[in-house]
This record gives structure tokens, C-alpha cells and sequence, in this order.
């Protein structure tokens, strides 16, 4: 894995400025600075932002400022990784890509990925990221069109992400439980295709990665696929 030193350095104090002026008229500018300037070191010194273009630049601007919230929870997520020994990152993945992707890692749930801010944690799921069979290749797939669509959103919708996210859960919960006996299966299912799959974030993923309705969704509660 190639370290840039240099490029580390230009990141964090382009990443710190940018978090620092966004954070100080709210009066979080030094600890807004912090999170920008590690997440410029970490990004920097592991080659991920496509510094080349115009949409590296925006990434990064983005984790600086409006996605900050998001970027502070993957920074949290770099450093659980880092003492799991059993977590891998993947550079393939990574670099110049304007994302972290760990193809094992923490998650909330076995076998699910979990994407905070630019960090994509647990990516492989049962089946992992190297290799050459098909179902290595589908998983990959999924990293660059449903996993990167989470990066995007958390960098596009910033703490409105997380907000809606967390509130559509709760909520969904509460109806999937008052619906659970006006339809057949398990309560969990019921409440996991509202609370979760039908997430507008969670659709809007899924869907970009032609997988929707997901199989562990309830098939009468998941959202109807609009057909062109």
C-alpha cells in the first residue's frame, strides 16, 4: 500500500481550513478543523481523492464542510477497523476513488456492509472482495453502485442524511409493528422492509444497483419497482 506523506500533509491542511470555516460560525471551528484535518491525513496518505478532476475536489470539499457529520462518524469507523484485526482495506477499491473500503470491518449487522460518511466498513459481506468467481464480482459491483451511492448522499444531503435516516428507522418501526398483523411472515420482516429497505436512501441504493425488491424484503410491504 503506497503512502504519500506529502499529499497527506496538502489534504489535511486544505480538509482542516475548509472544516474550520464552516465550524467557527458556529462555534465547533476547532473541533470542525480536527475532524477535516484527519480525515485530509487519512484520505491523503492512503491516495483516495481523484485530486485530477473536478469531482475529487468536490468530494473532498464536501467531507469538509457540508458532510462533515458524516465524515466524523467515518473517522470513528477508520479507528474501530484499525484495532479488528480481522478487517481488511481494500486499496483496489480506495484509491484515487474518493472513498475507504474495508472488505471486512465493523458493521451493525453480520453480513451487512455499513457506510458512514467517505468509509465503507465490512464491504465483502459473507462473501468478501478478492478472487475471481462470480459472486466476488457481484459483491464489487455492489460496492461501486449501492455502498458509493451512500457516500454520495451523505456528501449531497449532509447532516439531513443522517437525520432522515435515523428518524425514517424509527418511525418505521413503529409502523411496520402496526402493520405486522394485517400481513403474513415475522414481525422483523415487517419491520425491517419499513424501517429499512424502504428507506427512500435505502430504495434509491438498492435500485442503483438493479437489485430492488432485495430478498430479504417483505413482498408485500417493500415499494413497487416504477417501470419505465
Amino acid at each position: 500500500m503506497t503512502k504519500r506523506p506529502a499529499e497527506a500533509l496538502a489534504i489535511g491542511l486544505v480538509g482542516g481550513s475548509l472544516a474550520g470555516l464552516v465550524g467557527w460560525p458556529l462555534g465547533i471551528g476547532i473541533a470542525a478543523a480536527a475532524v477535516g484535518a484527519a480525515n485530509g491525513v487519512v484520505s491523503g496518505w492512503l491516495g483516495v481523492y481523484r485530486l485530477r478532476y473536478t469531482r475529487g475536489w468536490v468530494a473532498l470539499a464536501l467531507d469538509s464542510t457540508w458532510g462533515l457529520l458524516g465524515t466524523a462518524f467515518g473517522l470513528m469507523v477508520h479507528v474501530v477497523n484499525l484495532f479488528l484485526p480481522g478487517a481488511e482495506y481494500e486499496a483496489d477499491l480506495s484509491n484515487r476513488r474518493d472513498r475507504h473500503v474495508y472488505g471486512r470491518g465493523v458493521t451493525i449487522r453480520p453480513g451487512f456492509t455499513w457506510s458512514m460518511g467517505n468509509v465503507v466498513s465490512n464491504a465483502g459481506g459473507g462473501v468478501g472482495l478478492r478472487g475471481v468467481s462470480p459472486a466476488v464480482a457481484r459483491r464489487r459491483h455492489f460496492v461501486t453502485a449501492h455502498e458509493e451511492l451512500h457516500v454520495w448522499q451523505n456528501r449531497w444531503f449532509g447532516p439531513v442524511f443522517q437525520i432522515v435516516y435515523v428518524a425514517w428507522m424509527i418511525g418505521g418501526a413503529v409502523v411496520g409493528t402496526l402493520t405486522w398483523p394485517f400481513v403474513r411472515g415475522r414481525w422483523w420482516n415487517a419491520v425491517e422492509t419499513i424501517a429499512y429497505y424502504d428507506n427512500p436512501f435505502e430504495y434509491w441504493a438498492y435500485s442503483n444497483d438493479d437489485y430492488w425488491p432485495p430478498r430479504g424484503a417483505h413482498p408485500r410491504l417493500a415499494w413497487r419497482r416504477r417501470v419505465a
